[in-house]
Formats: structure tokens, C-alpha cells, sequence
């Protein structure tokens, strides 16, 4: 099975499938499997994959950051106005911050529902969101924050001395933020260091007043310990932050832990959802007023996107699941989740090595592994497989 070493379907079927493990497959027995398999066969077939592939990798690549680089131009220092302007999208930018969604199409945005404005963005990107302060004069009344990664959180304390707003942030929130502890060098030089949340504050309710209506503070842990979500019942629409981020994602961060995520969509699942307006700028709805912004708004129906996402993070769990039951090593469980039959393995290829590259393996698919292996939000992998990592017996 020289290309990936997996004939796994996903999302999984009731036809039983089978899974390289260096050359022996899954629906053999177990203690077979550990007995005749090396690992210099997984190796050298998943290598074998990888240059099979490597055209299309390298044309995915180049075909994906030219579609960066278009919605980088349209959205570039722009504002959306949607729903009679209850909800305006402004896209930030930064001279360093530029080169995230440049590099790997995330966008950075500041949301304002209702006179709600929701995660102002870093200090870096403070100029590109006073710009659209002083063109749009908007009446902001509060400001919140889904949670408390840089891009989200380092302009609260400006946002409210500039607009007189009060400050929400949900108690674990507002814990991460006293003091913010300092981040990776890379990540303060391309995102900037927040500066730690001032009082006064308040800490969010179950419910949160907007100037016209309410939006319900749901609790959805997984892209880390303290997101929350916020939820327009009347009008179905969902202000998700990070807690989506698109049907297909490899590369989190150390504090995702997916479990938890799993169980934080299937909560998302039970909402009727119509508009889900994600953290980063993309949009995902079939509704026909909202009118269409190529690479921005994507016409599908959210809960069909969340329900995409679900049985990806189920397949995942499957997969690093039974690696860990054979007892094999951190990077071959990692391989067996990107089998180079999978289009979306060699098609994000390119941009998730460079995400690893550039930030020092910070953000890479093999947290995507061990997100699946925490216990706690401090906990790394058990101390057996950081060995491993290390180059250890």
C-alpha cells in the first residue's frame, strides 16, 4: 500500500477496514501485528507515499497560497456589513501579523454584533482596528472576549479606555489574564505580547445584553480550557470564536485538547444554527441575506460543517487510539493520521510543515496527536511517549 499506507475510510463505514501498521494490516490480530511488523517497512512505505504524492503537494501548496494571497488583498484593511448592520466583520492587519494569513489563511478579525464588539485583536494590530474605529464610530457598549489566545485578547484594556465599554470575560478567562503569562518568542514577535487585563472587569452570565436583544454565553472547552461561544437564539446565528475553525484542522496549539472538543461540538450540534461567523473571518451559512464575499463566506450549512468536523475528530480518536493500544512510537501514530490517500493529507501538506517551521513546532499535527492524550490542561503526554519523542528508549 505504497501511497500512505491506509485503505481507512473517513468518515468510517460498517465495512471493516484495514490499517498499515509497518506493512501488517489492521484486521490482522493484534499481537501479530507487534510480532512480524518493523518499523523500517512502515517507513519506507509511508516514504514511498509521501514522494508518490509529492507533485500534488507541491501543487496544493502553490494553488493554496495563491488563494491566500487573493483573500488577503480583498479583505485587506476592508469591513463587511451584514444583517442591516447588526453584524460587522473588521478585518485587522498588522506590519508581522500580515504574514499569518499570508502564510497559512488565517484571518484576523474584530466582530461587532449589536454593540457588542467581540476579541479586539493584539497590540500589533491596534492601529488597523483604531482605522476602523475612527471611519465606522460605532457604538460599543461592551467588549468581550471568547478567550485568551494573543490575537483575541491584547487590545480589551485600549478598547475600553478609547470607548468607555465595560470589559466580559469568563472567570477562567479572566484567570489566564492576571498576570498573561509570556509567550513563545515567535509568537510575540509576530502576534504581540498582550498586556495583562486591568481592572474593572466583569466576569460573563449565562446570558449577555445586547442593545437589542440577548445572546446566550455557552461554555465550549477544547481549542482551549476557557472558550465560550455566543449564541443568537431569534436570529440562529453563532459567534464561534476558535471553537470550529473549519471542518479541517491539523495544526493546533499545545493547549487544545480534544476530547473535550469533541464534546463541545456535539453541544454546538444540539443548537439551530443558520449563520456561524467563526473568529478568523469565515462565514458559514445558506442564508440569502447574506450576501456572497468570495473566500470569506462559505455557502453551507453550519451544522452540516460542525457534523464534518465531528466525525474527522472521531476518526482521529480511532486512529491514536488503537497506535497507542499497539504500543507504537508518537510519530508513527502520527503518520497513520495523514495516509497520503487521504486528499486532505497531501493537500494541506505543504502548509502545515511550514506552520511547524515557522513557529518552532509550536502549532504542528503532532499536537493534533497529543491533544488527543491529555488529561489535564497542564498535562503533556504520559512521560513513556515524551521519551520517545525525545529520541529515548
Amino acid at each position: 500500500m505504497p501511497d500512505g499506507c491506509s485503505t481507512a475510510s473517513w468518515p468510517p463505514t460498517d465495512i471493516p477496514f484495514s490499517k498499515c501498521r509497518g506493512g501488517a494490516c489492521r484486521i490482522a490480530k493484534p499481537e501479530a501485528v507487534r510480532r512480524q511488523a518493523r518499523l523500517g517497512a512502515f517507513w519506507s512505505c509511508y516514504t514511498l507515499g509521501f514522494f508518490i504524492r509529492l507533485p500534488l503537494v507541491l501543487w496544493a501548496g502553490m494553488k493554496a497560497a495563491a488563494q491566500r494571497m487573493s483573500i488577503f488583498a480583498r479583505t485587506y484593511h476592508k469591513r463587511l456589513d451584514l444583517l442591516d448592520g447588526k453584524l460587522t466583520i473588521l478585518f485587522l492587519n498588522g506590519v508581522l501579523p500580515n504574514a499569518v494569513p499570508l502564510l497559512f489563511g488565517e484571518l484576523f478579525t474584530t466582530l461587532l454584533y449589536d454593540g457588542v464588539a467581540v476579541d479586539p485583536g493584539s497590540p500589533k494590530m491596534r492601529r488597523s482596528l483604531a482605522r476602523h474605529l475612527r471611519r465606522l464610530k460605532p457604538k460599543i457598549t461592551k467588549i468581550v472576549a471568547t478567550h485568551a489566545h494573543e490575537e483575541h485578547v491584547g487590545n480589551l484594556n485600549w478598547l475600553s479606555d478609547v470607548t468607555g465599554a465595560h470589559v466580559y470575560v469568563s472567570e477562567r478567562t479572566a484567570r489566564f489574564l492576571m498576570p498573561f503569562k509570556k509567550l513563545p518568542w515567535v509568537r510575540a514577535k509576530i502576534i504581540g505580547q498582550p498586556p495583562s487585563l486591568k481592572q474593572p472587569y466583569h466576569v460573563l452570565d449565562e446570558t449577555l445584553a445586547t442593545n437589542s436583544g440577548q445572546l446566550q454565553v455557552i461554555s465550549t472547552p477544547g481549542h482551549c480550557d476557557d472558550h465560550v461561544v455566543l449564541y443568537d437564539a431569534e436570529r440562529k446565528l453563532l459567534l464561534a470564536g476558535d471553537a470550529f475553525m473549519g471542518s479541517y484542522f491539523a495544526t493546533p496549539n499545545p493547549d487544545v485538547d480534544s476530547g473535550k472538543w469533541l464534546v463541545s461540538l456535539e453541544r454546538l450540534m444540539e443548537l439551530d444554527i443558520q449563520i456561524l461567523v467563526e473568529g478568523h473571518g469565515h462565514i458559514h451559512t445558506l442564508r440569502t441575506d447574506i450576501p456572497d464575499f468570495p473566500g470569506v463566506v462559505i455557502r453551507e450549512d453550519p451544522k452540516i460543517a460542525i457534523a464534518q468536523k465531528l466525525d474527522y475528530l472521531r476518526w482521529l480518536r480511532e486512529q491514536i487510539e488503537a497506535g497507542f493500544e499497539e504500543q507504537l512510537p508518537l510519530r508513527v501514530i502520527e503518520a497513520s493520521c495523514f495516509p497520503w490517500g487521504r486528499r486532505t493529507s497531501w493537500e494541506s501538506c505543504a502548509t502545515d510543515e511550514c506552520i511547524r517551521l515557522l513557529s518552532l513546532g509550536h502549532f504542528s499535527r503532532t499536537e493534533l496527536v497529543r491533544s488527543f492524550v491529555r488529561t489535564t490542561s497542564s498535562d503533556p503526554l504520559p512521560t513513556v511517549y515524551e521519551i520517545r519523542l525525545s529520541g529515548g528508549e
